[in-house]
């Protein structure tokens, strides 16, 4: 069995005790998803990590918006790559929870830096979804300009987005969304990196699947934890982490 590289990002054990919990889409159950408030509520929760999306303004601002347009979530229309920032900021989040009643200025469409300044605030690891090429090393150059490199996560559907990642940096922890067996040996070689599977129910996955991949050396998790009886499935299944659109604590 190859070891499982430790990081400061697992400064403790995934257990009932201390869940190793990633806000989804910064906590979209407590306020809009990927906003200024759901970013601050989900942290005071205590969660291990925060989750978001980034995307590239036209003019290469980097913000965190989940859709490449900003239509179902704002009163705004259009691509956000052919915005520039300062047609992005007239924007206001119109949807999710709590957008009809909070000021008009936390529903804007968040930055990277403003998300950054959060997390460190707090003590919250950074789990970054890259959504388009061209990020990378954008966001990789601001983690070490806030010495945050070794506490973050860049994550991403496209593997190829893993592998440029782990060419850009050797000490961020890489996580492939909704990844395959097939994997398994790249991301075991790429070292100190995870997987997701999209298996909703715990008593879905193959049998054996958890052990291969802890067997290579590599963190796991499963999509999601939505109610606290299956957040303590996947504990007890020896899952790494977890991701939860609504649940926060196991207390």
């Amino acid at each position: 069995m190859k070891p499982i590289e430790d990081g400061p990002i697992f400064f403790r054990r995934n257990s009932y005790r201390t869940p190793l919990i990633m806000a989804h889409r910064g906590g979209n159950t407590l306020a809009p998803q990927n906003s200024l408030p759901a970013f601050e509520r989900s942290c005071r929760t205590g969660v291990w990590a925060l989750e978001t999306d980034i995307r590239l303004t036209k003019d290469g601002v980097p913000v965190c918006h989940h859709d490449a347009s900003v239509d179902a979530m704002t009163d705004g229309e259009g691509l956000i790559s052919e915005m520039t920032f300062d047609e992005l900021k007239k924007c206001r989040i119109d949807c999710g929870v709590g957008a009809d009643t909070l000021p008009a200025d936390e529903l804007r469409i968040p930055t990277m830096a403003e998300y950054f300044d959060i997390c460190m605030r707090y003590g919250t690891v950074p789990f970054i979804e890259i959504k388009t090429d061209g990020t990378c090393e954008m966001i990789i150059r601001e983690l070490r300009r806030r010495s945050m490199e070794s506490f973050a996560v860049i994550s991403a559907i496209d593997i190829r987005h893993i592998r440029e990642a782990r060419r850009l940096s050797k000490t961020v922890f890489v996580h492939h969304i909704f990844s395959s067996a097939e994997h398994i040996p790249e991301l075991a070689d790429l070292g100190y990196s995870g997987m997701s599977f999209k298996v909703k129910d715990p008593g879905m996955c193959p049998a054996g699947l958890i052990g291969d991949v802890h067997e290579a050396g590599v963190r796991v998790c499963l999509r999601a934890a939505d109610t606290p009886q299956i957040m303590r499935k996947m504990i007890d299944m020896g899952l790494d982490y977890q991701p939860s659109n609504c649940v926060f604590g196991l207390d």
